[in-house]
């Protein structure tokens, strides 16, 4: 072989074994890079979460209520006559037993001094049967008969039955004469008075006037069954304040007292109604008006949840929590709402906390560490 072909040879022998020691180079390097010198363990995902601190809330919660008087009646006479005077005015403020108006009162005289007559005429007979009758006693049968004994018993019992019907007559009399007088039955405010000197009155007759009763007065309002459970059972009832929003938006400082719940449910509207009252020394709630009835309650031992954080489930509300490391999901009390936030019974375990971030489902029943664990009253308003 020549000499000059031979060191071609060479030439191009060297050139492919430099190539191919800077390509393997480069290989065994990129390699390297890629290889971890220790292998790392896996990271624990960090979840924020918070440990809430109860606290106390007053709740509102509103009803449409209605105003009823606790007295309202029509003024009826219990006798018969002509009006002969009217001593009050439509409108006016009475008190229980003001005389409204007056009944003629000629004939209920006359029948009061009849039966005080026929009360004396009875009762000297009766003096005289008795004093007959104990002397008889006295003699005895060896003096008269059985007979005549037996007949002054019997006109003694005779005379004191009709002293005792006499007496009952008179008093009779004497309480026609008093319902002449046509009396207030109660403190109240009369309406329209259509009653007029002259006219003829009996037990009949309506709309002669009317007497509501307007303080206190009554307030109305209804609640579901479940509400009443939630609110009105003895130890519930307490804690409640009611306060009332008139029609021109004035809320009343005077609070009301819950007296007494209905005893069936109105199947018509599925509904308890429940009975309140209030003061009403300056008449501003009058019968038959609406009202809007504010029921606040006070809870204690409660924590507020933005209804954003809140799992709503067919079988109950859910929240994240972190337990003993551990992402789950928890069922929660929810007993109110305020504002965009939820009011939840804080029923929490010790080592539990609230998880205040977005959280994927794939994530629950892992473990995971909490950061921001500084207690807080969550979510103030």
């Amino acid at each position: 072989m020549p000499k000059r072909n031979k060191r071609k040879i060479i030439g191009r022998i060297i050139t492919v074994a430099v190539l191919v020691g800077i390509i393997g180079s480069g290989w065994l390097l990129y390699h390297h890079r890629r290889l971890p010198h220790n292998a790392a363990a896996p990271q624990i995902p960090q979840i924020s979460a918070i440990k809430p601190q109860s606290r106390s809330i007053t709740l509102t919660y509103s009803y449409i209520g209605q105003v009823e008087a606790i007295n309202d009646t029509q003024i009826v006479p219990y006798i018969s006559g002509y009006v002969n005077e009217i001593k009050v005015k439509g409108g006016q403020t009475v008190k229980k037993g003001d005389v409204l108006a007056v009944i003629k009162q000629d004939e209920y005289i006359a029948a009061v001094a009849a039966a005080e007559g026929d009360l004396s005429a009875a009762e000297a007979d009766l003096i005289n049967a008795k004093s007959q009758y104990e002397r008889m006693q006295k003699a005895g049968t060896a003096v008269i008969s059985q007979t005549e004994l037996d007949s002054a018993k019997a006109a003694y019992l005779s005379a004191l039955g009709n002293f005792t019907k006499a007496n009952a007559q008179k008093q009779t009399a004497q309480t026609n004469f008093a319902y002449t007088y046509l009396k207030a039955p109660f403190d109240g405010t009369l309406g329209n008075i259509t009653l007029s000197p002259g006219d003829y009155i009996s037990p009949t007759n309506r709309n002669i006037m009317q007497l509501v009763q307007y303080n206190p007065i009554r307030v109305v309002f209804s609640v579901s069954d479940k509400e009443y459970l939630k609110h009105f059972q003895k130890d519930e009832a307490a804690d409640l304040v009611l306060h009332l929003r008139l029609a021109d938006g004035e809320i009343l400082p005077q609070t009301g007292e819950f007296k007494y719940t209905a005893n069936t449910i109105d199947r018509k509207t599925d509904s308890l109604a429940i009975y309140t009252e209030f003061v009403n020394s300056d008449n501003k709630l009058l019968p038959n008006a609406y009202v809007e009835v504010l029921l606040e309650k006070t809870y204690n031992n409660v924590w507020l949840i933005p209804k954003s954080e809140v799992l709503l489930k067919p079988d109950g509300d859910f929240i994240y929590v972190v337990h003993n490391s551990i992402l789950q999901t928890r069922k929660v009390d929810i007993i109110g709402e305020h504002e965009n936030q939820y009011v939840a019974k804080d029923d929490f375990l010790p080592d539990e906390f609230w998880v205040t971030e977005d959280v994927n489902e794939s994530m629950l029943n892992q473990k995971v560490s909490v950061k921001n664990r500084a207690a807080t009253s969550a979510s103030e308003p």
